[in-house]
């Protein structure tokens, strides 16, 4: 491995702050940065890959973790520890950041998260791995989150230390990245009979990613707040519809201007995955008996908190044809 470079953490010196509170503090007998909230960036450094290694300390609930390929204040891949659910599936997570809004609602599931032992009241190691399209993230050597598919272009960006309540980091180390240090991780599927491209009215057609959500993040700022999705189909013999939906954070679904569902799904708190408010099936479904003929299928999207904006639908049943979403 090759230093790319490194710093103590003990200065303020090469940082840069996007809208974040950095302070330099002693603490548990090392001088470290104590990053309230956002971006600490260092802006010398333009790199595509990586091995990046930092010691972070919570004393409380937080997401402290390490933002790569920083394109833009608004865009770049991020990965965090969550040591107020060590032990649980989202101890390590990726969450890229779309339009300035983190997407862990979206990009969820044993592609995306890991349980992992996170301490809170000590020192733990953060290590990520970053090439081409794939990403590695451990603490304190564990086995590692593997990502398949990072969410964003392979490109050059700044790398930074990312924290969403108050977090201490100390010992940076960025190094090339090690031939063989990312192994093989859960490639995203989507399920079975998902529909997976939409036409969003006023921009055009839209695609879900590989888990089979559409990530609404991906094409929108957070001033648009409010989508209409359409898709056409053609049901060649009457019968029934299975509707299996997953969405954040409130949607109403219509067939042919009928309301099938509406319902709101958003975070609640930590106490069992259905409280994550991940847009994920399973947790709302609708039956609907659908005659012969051309049918005009709506979902209206609203975003009410920054942590994932999109929709996943399964259309289960027989001698049913899809039109292009282009033709929407």
């Amino acid at each position: 491995m090759t230093v790319i470079f490194e710093h103590s953490l003990s200065t303020l010196t090469n940082l840069e702050t996007l809208g974040g509170e950095l302070e330099i503090v002693t603490w548990q007998e090392y001088p470290a940065l104590r990053l309230e909230k956002g971006l600490a960036l260092f802006p010398a450094h333009n790199i595509d890959e990586a091995r990046i290694q930092v010691w972070i300390l919570t004393e409380k609930p937080a997401y402290p973790g390490v933002a790569f390929r920083i394109f833009d204040r608004l865009n770049f891949e991020l990965a965090y520890a969550v040591p107020h659910v060590s032990g649980q599936w989202d101890a390590l997570q990726y969450d890229p950041v779309f339009h300035g809004s983190n997407t862990w609602q979206v990009y969820y599931g044993s592609s995306y998260q890991r349980p992992a032992q996170v301490p809170t009241g000590r020192w733990f190691l953060l290590q990520v791995d970053f090439s081409g399209q794939r990403a590695a993230i451990s603490v304190d050597g564990q086995s590692p989150l593997v990502v398949e598919r990072l969410a964003h272009p392979v490109r050059k960006g700044l790398c930074g230390l990312w924290a969403y309540h108050p977090a201490y980091f100390r010992s940076l180390s960025v190094t090339t990245c090690p031939e063989g240090a990312i192994t093989s991780g859960s490639k995203p599927r989507s399920p079975d009979e998902t529909v997976q491209a939409w036409f969003l009215e006023d921009f055009g057609v839209v695609t879900c990613e590989p888990n089979g959500v559409l990530n609404l993040n991906r094409y929108l700022p957070h001033s648009w707040g409010e989508v209409c999705l359409v898709r056409y189909f053609d049901k060649l013999e009457p019968g029934p519809v299975m509707f299996d939906l997953g969405f954040s954070d409130m949607v109403r679904l219509e067939l042919d201007d009928q309301l099938i569902f509406e319902g709101t799904n958003t975070f609640k708190d930590f106490s069992n995955r259905a409280a994550r408010g991940y847009a994920e099936l399973g947790a709302f479904s609708r039956q609907h008996v659908v005659s012969a003929g051309h049918h005009c299928l709506t979902a209206r999207l609203r975003m009410s908190e920054p942590y994932g904006w999109g929709l996943i639908l399964a259309v289960l049943g027989d001698h049913i044809h899809w039109q292009p979403a282009a033709l929407s």
